[in-house]
């Protein structure tokens, strides 16, 4: 089905300024992953080299670090290092377009004189106080995050200011009425098609890495034993289990892998997973991660989506997408006025004297 969920954070992050020039840093060579500088180092800026200047505003290594770290870090440092080499350009080319991208945004709201006032900002934090495990403080969220509580409260104060910002250039753009929805809905059938569905949870007994078959058995044997516990129990602390001795991320979440549809997993626990009956935990499923113990939750038959069942949401979403499009072309005005450079790229070739001047380049883009 179309995604059709509005956000104005949402919003900002689906715009994209991909016709920007890529700006990289420079690697020494290509044996491996550049280092980002270490936290040691970032906190004392020994390394915390300017990569472009968006109208005087620095985006440095350390901006770059900080985005990396947040989102990245723990997916990253589980990859061979010759996957690793061949990502962190991409991922760090494309934080720094978003970096860009917000800034450009940013230095327009502070111009607008919007303001994030202390009452919002606390309201936020208690918000997400409220979400966080019983004991848990904010500091401690922040610490998760590679962030001081210092640094949450800006990252707050700029959201909200680049949020009233998009509100502004948005205001005016006309929510789509009921006749242009049911258009929509009846010219695209198939984005409102619910495919056949299940929700799963798993226990994962890693094999990744491992090639000697004496350890091979010796997972699958604790795999079993596992499973055995869950058995005992008629799947009842299945969760438990899984926090306790899953390798998958998914553990925080009790092994919960939330519902997905053909195609999004591997064949083999796909297959599995759709042909359990729903509470049963299945047999050993072996795929290219390791054993996994599998409890279906939950399943939905494939069916077409009535019109007065997405009528709504499809509204928003056609909302959004003009509003996405609006601040698009907000974006490439503030682009084509921007003031955006590299330091120590070379200078751009003047063009021969017969050739009519070509129109300038501007150089440059987050629970």
């Amino acid at each position: 089905m179309k995604n059709i969920t509005p956000t104005l954070t949402g919003l900002a992050a689906a715009l994209s300024l991909a016709a920007l020039p890529a700006f990289t840093h420079a690697q020494d060579d290509g044996a491996g992953p550049r280092p980002l500088p270490s936290p040691e180092e970032a906190a004392t800026g020994q390394t915390n080299k300017t990569l472009l200047t968006v109208d005087g505003t620095a985006i440095t290594e350390n901006d770059v670090r900080e985005r990396f770290m947040q989102r990245y870090a723990r997916q990253f440092q589980q990859m061979p290092p010759e996957q690793q080499a061949m990502l962190q350009p991409q991922i760090e080319q494309m934080i720094m377009n978003e970096l860009v991208q917000k800034t450009l945004l940013l230095n327009a709201a502070n111009k607008d004189g919007f303001k994030a006032s202390d009452d919002e900002i606390a309201k936020n934090l208690e918000e997400i106080k409220s979400q966080l495990p019983e004991g848990a403080t904010l500091e401690q969220f922040a610490e998760s995050a590679g962030l001081s509580l210092d640094d949450i409260r800006a990252q707050m104060t700029e959201d909200m200011k680049i949020r009233q910002l998009i509100e502004k250039v948005t205001g005016d753009v006309a929510e789509p009425d009921e006749a242009e929805v049911k258009k929509y809905y009846d010219e695209h059938p198939d984005e409102f098609k619910e495919e056949e569905s299940v929700q799963a949870s798993h226990i994962l007994v890693s094999t990744q890495g491992i090639t000697d078959e004496a350890e091979l058995a010796k997972k699958k044997t604790e795999a079993e034993s596992l499973r055995a516990q869950v058995l005992e129990k008629k799947g009842e602390n299945f969760a438990e289990v899984a926090m306790a001795h899953s390798d998958c991320p998914s553990k925080a979440q009790g092994g919960d892998l939330g519902t997905f549809s053909h195609g999004q997993m591997v064949p083999e626990f796909e297959k599995a997973a759709f042909s359990q009956e729903i509470g049963a935990v299945g047999d050993l499923v072996q795929t290219q991660f390791g054993y996994h113990i599998i409890k279906v939750t939950d399943k939905k038959d494939a069916k077409q989506l009535a019109f007065a069942d997405v009528k709504d949401k499809l509204s928003e979403g056609m909302l959004e997408d003009r509003k996405t499009q609006k601040m698009q072309g907000y974006l490439e005005g503030l682009q084509k006025e921007a003031k955006i450079e590299q330091p120590g790229a070379p200078a751009a070739a003047a063009p021969a004297e017969e050739a009519p001047a070509a129109p300038a380049k501007e150089a440059p883009k987050a629970e």
